[in-house]
């Protein structure tokens, strides 16, 4: 174990300058929002500030693609095939790792935004409907955190097996990745319906939401089905786990 956690400590490493490089830009990005705060229509800045949390994802996807093509790029996949260790522990190494700064680059984002923005989103949020302000519940905000975070994962994952399969072949490795790509996603869609219903007996995902009305405050429960989140689950280990036995198994170098 001590091993695996010596892994994901190098692929941090590894990342350093480029981690720094997202956080320089992000940095200007806010303060360059907050010199045209009042310049630009009220709320407009403060919208903009949540641009980078759309790209986050993309980054993530591109992360997953050179998660192994930097290896064999600088010629340290040979020691990495060397190493007593299995192959899902190799992949998930660089998964933990890379999940693990795209959540710290969130968080600190949003705890940059509202910090330079929070006067005006005092403002803003005085001037919404009393209904808006109480519609949501813990249970919601904790749910969305977890969406978001899978959303950065699901592109990695798949990234990242579409490299590895493509270092099956000699040439267009990167048209083949494409491929792949696309393939992957759209197994995960097609399939992802047809496994759901297998799930049809798990229990739905219960979310409370109040609701204010001039008769006083009403309480919502919203039901999502957790056979889609399940099948999803289950899809994404398949490629994980392929990948993996693709890398230690089937890939020479």
């Amino acid at each position: 174990m001590r091993s695996w956690f010596a892994l994901v400590k190098k692929e941090i490493k590894s990342m350093m300058f480029s981690i720094l490089i997202i956080f320089l830009l992000i940095t200007a990005w806010e303060v360059y929002l907050l010199t045209k705060a009042n310049e630009w229509p009220l709320g407009l800045t403060f919208g903009l500030g949540f641009v980078p949390f759309g790209i986050f994802p993309l980054i993530m996807l591109v992360m997953g693609y050179l998660s192994f093509r930097s290896e064999w790029k600088n010629n340290t996949i040979y020691l990495l095939k060397t190493l007593p260790r299995k192959g899902y522990e190799l992949v998930s190494a660089k998964l933990v790792s890379s999940s693990l700064i795209y959540i710290f680059i969130t968080v600190y984002t949003f705890g940059l935004h509202i910090f330079l923005h929070w006067s005006q989103l005092k403002y803003l949020w005085g001037y919404l409907p009393e209904a808006v302000n109480q519609s949501y519940s813990n249970r919601m905000v904790v749910l969305i955190v977890i969406a978001y975070i899978v959303i950065g994962i699901i592109p990695y994952i798949i990234s990242q097996f579409s490299y590895l399969v493509s270092c099956y072949f000699d040439k267009f490795r990167w048209l083949v990745s494409i491929v792949v790509f696309v393939l992957s996603h759209y197994i995960l869609l097609r399939l992802g319906g047809f496994v759901a219903r297998v799930f049809v007996w798990m229990p739905d995902i219960p979310i409370d939401a109040s609701w204010s009305t001039p008769y006083g405050e009403r309480l919502y429960t919203i039901y999502l089905g957790s056979g889609p989140v399940i099948a999803t689950l289950i899809i994404l280990a398949v490629f994980f786990f392929t990948g993996s036995w693709i890398l230690k198994k089937q890939i020479d170098v």
